[in-house]
């Protein structure tokens, strides 16, 4: 695997609460994990946390070079949310990655 020389940017907003310090640390090393699903495009990822009177919601955005990939997950636990939320952009950057190659 090959060194990223290139930094993401890793925008975490919470809507709402104030996120502690370890929620966002948890969030910025799930959304590294990204990184390997698609090395080539993605410049910056956008997550939204919101928390709602009985649902943690999670959003998340990640832009490449023409191309925007977002999912949206709600759970009763932030952290499920974030997790849930990720498993659906490897999926959608998997997806992207499989399409390019057969081209």
């Amino acid at each position: 695997m090959k060194n990223d020389v290139r930094q993401r940017v890793i925008e975490v907003t919470a809507r709402h609460f104030k996120a502690p310090k370890a929620l966002r640390t948890f969030v910025e090393k799930e959304v590294r994990k990204l990184n390997r699903y698609y090395e080539e495009g993605i410049l910056d990822y956008h997550i939204i946390l919101t928390h709602d009177s009985h649902e943690e919601k999670a959003e998340i955005v990640a832009n490449s070079k023409g191309h925007r990939f977002a999912a949206q997950e709600s759970d009763v636990k932030m952290d499920r949310a974030v997790v849930l939320a990720v498993e659906k952009i490897k999926h959608q950057l998997t997806r992207h990655r499989d399409k390019l190659v057969e081209k």
